[in-house]
């Protein structure tokens, strides 16, 4: 075939194979990391995907709000922190080199490595409402 617009014609590309994603823990579900798409995705419910541009950085700390009910990100009012449902967990994210070192390394551009199965990153779950605690009476 003739070069199409001055453009040669493209040989065989190769191809990489398709990588397993890494798992994380949150609050005991397990979630696909998936640095390319930038979302975690259930594992037992690929419907059921968060984005990781919902996670926020205060204090050094990056975090998202995790409804346990839904299984997903808490959609509800957070202006009063009172206000927070019981079932809502604060999700402490590490950094994505350590979910995902080699889906960061081909999102950057570089080649990945060969492949390591590693087990689930635990995330670090908070309760997000302190329970109110009773004043001892005074005698």
């Amino acid at each position: 075939m003739d070069d199409y617009l001055g453009f040669p014609q493209l040989q065989h590309v190769e191809q990489e194979a398709p990588r397993a994603l890494p798992q994380v823990d949150i609050d005991g579900t397990l979630f696909f990391a998936d640095i390319q798409r930038h979302e975690f995705r259930q594992v037992d419910n690929a419907g059921n995907r968060m984005t990781m541009g919902s996670i926020k950085e205060e204090m050094g700390f990056s975090h998202f709000l995790y409804d346990t009910q839904t299984k997903n990100l808490y959609l509800g009012n957070i202006e009063k922190t009172s206000a927070i449902p019981d079932h809502v967990r604060i999700i402490i994210v590490p950094p994505l080199r350590h979910i995902d070192p080699d889906g960061l390394a081909q999102r950057q551009g570089y080649k990945a490595a060969k492949q390591i199965e590693r087990p689930p990153v635990q995330l670090t779950a908070l309760a997000s409402n302190r329970k109110k605690t009773h004043k001892p009476k005074r005698y």
